[in-house]
């Protein structure tokens, strides 16, 4: 499939920004390269992919990127039907459909995005204030597009009064399997820094507060610039039961192809992630090269439901060291040995500047001016 070539009667004026950019600029060629190579056997099996490849943009992007994920983790992909999004075949058989979170209407929009925004990557947020702007309008866009996933599994009654029959009604799915939502994040300009907080919040209740460093149970958020309370801890309502997981990435931007493509040689970009680690200090800098690369699974996470009908298990994602998150009587427990990318900083021109921009970011997240370099496998 040949993504990026010109549609018949498509104009360029309803073209994504973001598209354009993978076409046309010699600044993402290498990151061109990457979805070129993530297309070339995507079965688009309702022949509309590409049209929205270059329209929309996210909703695509993200099925080529699990489309490639699912392919690195050695899984069947059943291609023969057209929904849910993935049918993964095989001893552990189960079912992905897949969902973005966009920007709301009338919200401020990714083309406004300011260098300041871009810097404010070598930061952590600081204050509950500014964690509450940011995560509980992730929470609700969040929410939004799980549930939207959940009723398309279950079926429902639209706006007509008519039933809808969901996924698990169809001859090919077989309920007893895991049924997963997958969930990429682009709500607004610094969803880079969502990290796993809008996560922990939404499914499990667990609400992070930066000044006390530490995070404290909760039952709702308040909607923003609203009275209205929008219900957290989902994973323990009747209804999401039937979700086994969500798998969830923030990390999915054009950075993160720049990312693999200097990964895998030349490329202009200056990449820098800022990773955790169990070890002390607990940010580590991580500047991609070849020799230190970004792989294609990092900064993707899998959140499962204590509560679910069905567990969720596959080796396969063990085996690749996938960070999972999980709750019990004891609390999360974290598995994975791949250290989860708590911000990205890309820049064409940040080699210049690459000790103070490392420094700088090291001392922010650790509160301390000395910093260890992370080597990613």
């Amino acid at each position: 499939m040949d993504v990026f070539s010109n549609i018949s009667g498509l104009s360029e004026d309803k073209l994504h920004e973001k598209f354009k950019l993978l076409r046309d600029e010699p600044y993402y060629a290498g990151a061109k390269r990457i979805i070129e190579e993530w297309t070339q056997d995507f079965h688009d099996r309702d022949n509309k992919i590409a049209l929205e490849f270059q329209t929309t943009f996210h909703s695509s992007f993200w099925e080529f990127y699990l489309h490639a994920v699912f392919q690195r983790l050695g899984l069947n992909i059943n291609e023969k039907y057209s929904r849910p999004d993935f049918i993964i075949d095989g001893e552990r058989e189960f079912y992905v459909e897949a969902v973005v979170s966009e920007i709301k209407q009338g919200g401020t929009p990714e083309s406004e995005r300011s260098p300041n925004d871009i810097l404010s990557m070598l930061e952590p947020i600081q204050t509950d204030k500014e964690f509450s702007l940011l995560i509980d309008e992730a929470v609700v866009r969040h929410s939004n597009s799980i549930y939207s996933k959940l009723k398309k599994y279950n079926g429902y009654t639209n706006n007509k009064g008519k039933w809808v029959g969901g996924y698990k009604s169809c001859d090919w799915i077989n309920d007893s399997k895991p049924y997963i939502v997958a969930l990429s994040s682009y709500d607004q300009i610094q969803y880079g820094k969502e990290y796993i907080y809008s996560m922990f919040a939404l499914l499990y209740g667990l609400y992070y507060s930066p000044e006390r460093d530490q995070y404290e149970k909760r039952d709702y958020v308040k909607k923003p610039n609203t009275d209205s309370n929008i219900q957290i801890g989902i994973f323990n309502a009747e209804e999401m039961k039937d979700i086994s997981a969500i798998i969830f990435t923030n990390a999915l931007t054009l950075g993160k192809l720049s990312s693999l493509s200097k990964s895998t040689g030349h490329d202009l970009a200056h990449v820098l992630n800022v990773r955790y680690d169990r070890e002390a200090p607990h940010y580590k800098i991580h500047e991609v090269s070849s020799d230190h690369p970004e792989d294609l699974l990092d900064g993707l996470y899998v959140f499962h439901n204590p509560n679910a009908k069905i567990k969720f298990e596959c080796e396969e994602i063990k085996s690749n060291h996938l960070v999972e998150f999980s709750l019990d009587s004891v609390g999360i427990g974290m598995e994975g040995g791949r250290a989860p990318i708590v911000a990205r900083y890309c820049s064409p021109t940040g080699h210049a500047l690459r000790d103070l921009l490392m420094s700088t970011a090291a001392s922010n997240y650790n509160k301390t001016i000395a910093y260890d370099l992370i080597k990613a496998d």
